[in-house]
C-alpha cells in the first residue's frame, strides 16, 4: 500500500482535523481511491487545500481557481488570482491539528506547487509553528538529475524562489528539508515514504499528461517566455514547439544542427501542428517534436537554450521574446522568471559564449549537488 507509512505514523493516528495540501495526484493505487476520500471515510479530513490547476486538474495555466466544496469538505484555493491568493491564510488552519502535504513534484523549481509547498511552510512557521507537517516523500519522477543555476535574486517570484536551481533532483521531503534549512524555519516536520510499485500515471497538471512530456520540461518550459507555442493545446505539450511564421526550411535547418550536436541523446523531427486553445489557437505553426533518446545524459537546458539560439539568429522576422510581465506577483518579463539568470538569456540572444555557459552550469551543478547530499 504506498500509504501505510503515513496510516501508520503516531501524527497522523492521533490528528482528527488535518488539513491537505493535494491534488489528484494524490491517490491510493492498492484501494483505488484518493487520500481525500480515505480521510473523509475516517472522518479525518478537515480541509482540502488546492494548488494552480485545481483539485483534479482541470485548469489550464494561470487561470484563477476559486473555493469549491468536495462532499461537504472546504476546498480552498491556493491560486486565486481574483484576491492576488498563492499562499496560505490563518482561515485556512483554524481548529486544525495536522498539515498534511502530498502533491506529485516534477523536478523543476518553475512547477508552483512546490512554492505553495514552500509558502505553507513558511507560514506555519510564523503563526503556528505547534502544528506538526506530515509530508508525503514522493520520489522525483525524473530522478536525481541537476541542472541548472541559481536563480538571479531579483527574479524570484511564484515560478522561482530564492536559492534554487532549475532542475533540483529532490524527492519532495528533501525539498521541505532544504527550504526549512534555507530560512532557517520553525517546524515539526515528519517525512513518510510513499510506495510506488504501481505502472500507472496520474498528470500532476494538465499539460505534463506523460513521462515524456516529464523528460523535457525542465528545458522545454523556457518557450513559455517566448512567442512561440509550447505545445498547449495539443496533445504533446513541451514536445511539440513552433511559431505560424518559421518557415519548414528553417525548421529542417534547425533540425540538422541539433541532431548532430546531440546525436544519441536527442533528436528533432520538423512537423505541423495546430493548438486548439493558447498561443496561435487555431494556426498551423511549423516547428518540431522533441524527443530524448537518452534521458540520463541529455542536458534538457543546454538543449533548449541551443534551438533558442539557432532561431534568434536565422528566423530573424520573428520576435522570439513574450513581452510584458508574466505572473501577478512580479514586473519582470517571463524570460526573467523562468529563465531567471541574465547570462543564459544572453546566450539565446548571441552574446555570451558557449564556453562561459558551460563554464557557469558546470559550477552551479557541482555546488548544488554537494549540498544536495545534506538531505538525502
Amino acid at each position: 500500500m504506498p500509504y501505510n507509512a503515513l496510516f501508520s505514523h503516531h501524527k497522523y493516528i492521533s490528528s482528527k482535523r488535518i488539513v491537505l495540501f493535494c491534488n489528484q495526484s494524490s491517490y491510493d493505487f492498492s484501494q483505488n481511491n484518493y487520500l481525500f476520500d480515505i480521510l473523509i471515510e475516517e472522518g479525518k479530513l478537515h480541509r482540502i487545500l488546492m494548488p494552480e490547476h485545481g483539485l483534479f486538474s482541470e485548469y489550464q495555466d494561470q487561470e484563477n481557481i476559486g473555493n469549491i466544496t468536495y462532499k461537504n469538505i472546504p476546498c480552498i484555493s491556493m491560486y486565486n488570482k481574483a484576491d492576488s491568493t498563492t499562499g496560505p491564510d490563518t482561515s485556512m488552519f483554524e481548529d486544525a491539528d495536522l498539515l498534511l502535504i502530498d502533491v506529485q513534484d516534477v523536478g523543476v523549481r518553475y512547477f508552483t506547487y512546490t512554492t505553495h509547498m514552500f509558502l505553507l511552510l513558511q507560514f506555519l512557521s510564523k503563526k503556528f509553528p505547534a502544528i506538526p507537517v506530515i509530508v508525503i516523500d514522493r520520489p522525483n519522477p525524473t530522478g536525481k538529475k541537476v541542472e541548472g543555476t541559481i536563480i538571479e535574486g531579483r527574479y524570484t517570484s511564484f515560478l522561482g524562489q530564492s536559492g534554487m536551481i532549475h532542475r533540483h533532483g529532490m524527492s519532495a521531503g528533501e525539498l521541505c528539508d532544504w527550504y526549512i534549512r534555507q530560512y532557517t524555519l520553525d517546524i515539526l516536520l515528519h517525512k513518510v515514504n510513499y510506495l510506488t510499485r504501481h505502472k500507472h500515471f496520474i498528470p500532476p497538471s494538465p499539460n505534463l499528461p506523460s513521462m515524456q512530456s516529464l523528460e523535457v520540461y525542465p528545458g522545454q518550459c523556457f518557450w513559455e517566455a517566448t512567442t512561440f507555442s509550447e505545445g498547449r493545446g495539443t496533445t504533446r505539450p513541451f514536445e511539440l514547439f513552433g511559431h505560424p511564421d518559421i518557415s519548414f526550411k528553417t525548421s529542417e535547418q534547425i533540425s540538422q544542427l541539433f541532431n548532430k550536436k546531440y546525436s544519441g541523446l536527442a533528436f528533432l523531427r520538423p512537423t505541423f501542428f495546430m493548438p486548439v486553445y493558447h498561443k496561435h489557437k487555431d494556426k498551423t505553426c511549423c516547428g518540431w517534436q522533441i524527443m530524448i533518446e537518452n534521458p540520463d545524459k541529455y542536458h534538457t537546458l543546454t538543449g533548449t537554450l541551443d534551438i533558442m539560439r539557432w532561431v534568434k539568429s536565422m528566423a530573424t522576422e520573428i520576435d522570439l521574446w513574450r513581452p510584458g510581465k508574466y505572473e501577478f506577483d512580479s514586473e519582470a518579463t517571463a524570460a526573467q522568471l523562468l529563465i531567471g539568470d541574465d547570462d543564459l538569456i544572453g546566450y539565446v540572444n548571441g552574446e555570451i559564449d558557449e564556453t562561459q555557459i558551460l563554464d557557469k552550469l558546470i559550477s552551479a551543478q557541482k555546488n548544488w549537488e554537494q549540498k544536495k547530499e545534506y538531505y538525502r
